[in-house]
């Protein structure tokens, strides 16, 4: 995780901003604390694009339901939400058409939710 963290957060240096953020930095992650980490640190990197832009989007990937890493990703997702309410911020089980309905949410849309097929 540390590895990928790095690549994209150097890559957000040059962007001017960012509509939508689809985080995986918690999905494959088999711990609560590492799912928790890897989630909440490719967020944070992020945040400052985000604020930007003017109906800003973040879908954090999930495990399946029941999995540590959907739990820490959910504990992460409505943290922020809560915290960033401009912004629409949702978690969605990976490998389901809820990652990109939500990734497509207006600013109307919900936000601090757990999506799956």
């Amino acid at each position: 995780m540390g590895r990928m963290a790095s690549v994209l957060i150097t890559s957000a240096a040059t962007l001017d901003s960012l509509d939508v953020l689809v985080n995986h930095g918690g999905a494959a992650e088999e711990t609560f604390e590492g799912a928790l980490e890897g989630a909440a640190r490719v967020l944070q990197a992020y945040l400052p694009l985000l604020e930007r832009s003017a109906a800003p989007v973040v879908v954090n990937v999930s495990g399946p339901q029941d999995s540590p890493s959907a739990a820490a990703v959910n504990v992460v997702t409505v943290q922020y939400a809560k915290a960033f309410p401009r912004m629409r911020i949702n978690a969605a089980e990976q490998n389901t058409g809820a990652v990109e309905r939500m990734a497509r949410i207006g600013p109307d849309g919900p936000t601090g939710g757990y999506f799956a097929e």
